[in-house]
């Protein structure tokens, strides 16, 4: 007869037995996921209480020496496959690191308290890890254990969510696709199709279509420290896209200084990683704090009236000239014709032969009057207009080809959202679109694309035109704020675009 003693061994053994066996391979003995039939290893106080999370490592508490990036995934999963989410992820870089060369995600295990917690772990970005912002953790192999995966550029150019598999004492340093990742996941995928570069303008001034570099003049910056409120971390899981929103006021211009150049080569041209003959579509955010004198957002081309793509206002708004005095009575005037460098006037159409029939006694005489500076109206409640008309031009070489304009499109201390994109494949004369804030707002049936293959001179908030004019009605910086601009190969349609103002709705807390 068995005795106690040697009764109680046995059960101590089969326990001992049954708890590495789950641990290391769950799932895959006895057909159950815990120690018994029909009962969870997260349901299991047994095992929760001898894998607590740590008390030493969670948010903002972090080991010697690191420090957390809170606008990467964080918070708590199930690395080691215990059926409860107690391993605490991040992504984390050494102390005094000035670049993300040795960035790496790492989990501080439950049930290992007080010992290093980046045993489990990636490898560096410098050895070879591929993250990204746009980053998550879910068990995608079905394996038990939780993978860290995120959307990354491909050797093919195209955009992929890419895992690494999570192992029992690190993560792979191989990756496989995820071909069912979570819906916040596929929308940013969708969004990557096609394109051709992409700056948010959140936290930083980085293209995530990593094809373009840019040149900051007059200091202009923006600010990188993550503002994630607490609140908006969830305690129980990892922490998705939309729990990493954060408010922003996108990258912010002073229209006197301030302006970026771009460029995909050292000489900062387009036409190595991408060119301007494959742009179909431009989409971005946009925020005046004033009409500055024909202010354009974009503008792309080899100097002024040279192969030229822009997109900006006309003038200092819509009411310069609605505001203007304008001619009342031409026969009380004793000229019609302004003196040089005067420039154009705000007067009203008038034929001579109109001219000559309502001023039969007067004789029509030159009329001498002082030269305009740019073209101003009467201020209203602190500035010029309160809309702006949309002027969207294409040049091939010193012939301008296409020039569209969106009346009162721009409202100013208003965020608004402008697309501009082609709705037909051809490639020579496609149809071509301006949608406002979701609507569509103006169209051209007979369009055109970007000609030159080659572009030297590529701004943002400065027109090509600025420093070469030589009349006194010269172009102005931009003075505003832009926001998640994005170029693309292919068209956006109606589906895309209103997602893609949705998406930038929750960043700009409209």
């Amino acid at each position: 007869m068995i005795s106690w003693e040697t009764l109680l061994y046995i059960t101590v053994a089969v326990l001992i037995l049954t708890l590495a066996i789950d641990i290391w391979k769950p799932h895959r003995y006895l057909g159950l996921e815990g120690f018994t039939g029909g009962i969870s290893v997260g349901d299991n106080p047994f095992l929760t209480a001898y894998f607590p999370r740590r008390g030493d490592i969670s948010f903002e508490e972090e080991e010697a020496g690191y420090i957390q990036d809170p606008r990467n995934v964080m918070g708590y999963a199930d690395v080691q496959g215990l059926g409860v989410n107690h391993d605490f992820c991040r992504m984390i870089l050494p102390k005094g690191t000035k670049d993300n060369a040795q960035q790496f995600f790492a989990c501080a295990l439950a049930g290992t308290e007080n010992m290093s917690s980046t045993n489990y772990r990636t490898l560096t970005v410098a050895q070879g890890f591929k993250t990204s912002r746009d980053d998550y953790m879910r068990d995608a192999d079905n394996d038990g254990k939780s993978d860290y995966c995120a959307v990354v550029k491909m050797p093919n150019g195209g955009w992929e969510a890419q895992c690494y598999r999570g192992l029992t004492t690190a993560f792979d340093t191989r990756t496989f696709v995820d071909t069912e990742p979570p819906d916040d996941i596929a929308n940013i995928l969708n969004f990557y199709e096609g394109i051709m570069f992409w700056f948010r303008f959140i936290d930083d001034m980085k293209d995530y279509g990593e094809n373009l570099k840019l040149y900051a003049a007059g200091s202009i910056e923006i600010d990188e420290t993550p503002n994630v409120l607490p609140s908006q971390r969830p305690l129980d899981k990892t922490t998705g896209l939309d729990d990493r929103v954060q408010i922003t006021k996108g990258l912010q211009f002073d229209g006197s200084t301030q302006f970026l150049r771009l460029g995909d080569s050292p000489d900062m041209s387009f036409g190595k990683k991408i060119t301007l003959t494959t742009m179909r579509a431009v989409c971005f955010w946009v925020y005046f704090d004033e009409f500055t004198n024909n202010a354009h957002i974009l503008d792309f081309g080899n100097g002024p009236g040279q192969d030229n793509v822009f997109i900006g206002i006309i003038g200092k708004g819509d009411e310069g000239l609605g505001s203007a005095i304008l001619r009342p009575d031409p026969c009380s005037y004793e000229s019609t014709v302004p003196d040089a460098p005067s420039g154009a006037q705000p007067v009203e159409s008038m034929s001579p032969q109109e001219l000559m029939m309502s001023c039969p006694e007067k004789p029509v005489l030159p009329r001498n009057l002082p030269p305009l500076k740019p073209l101003q109206s009467v201020p209203k409640n602190g500035h010029e207009g309160k809309t702006a008309t949309l002027l969207y031009e294409i040049w091939n070489g010193k012939l301008r080809l296409q020039h569209m304009k969106v009346p009162k499109a721009i409202k100013v201390k208003t965020w608004t959202h402008v697309c501009i994109t082609s709705t037909t494949g051809d490639g020579v004369r496609p149809a071509v679109e301006i949608w406002i804030d979701g609507i569509k707002a103006a169209e051209n049936p007979d369009g055109y694309l970007p000609q030159a293959s080659v572009t030297s001179n590529n701004y943002i908030g400065k027109s090509n035109w600025m420093n070469t004019s030589n009349y006194e009605n010269k172009p102005e910086l931009f003075h505003g704020s832009l926001f998640d601009l994005r170029g693309y190969n292919q068209a956006v349609n109606e589906q895309k675009l209103g997602k893609t103002i949705k998406w930038g709705k929750r960043y700009l807390g409209l």
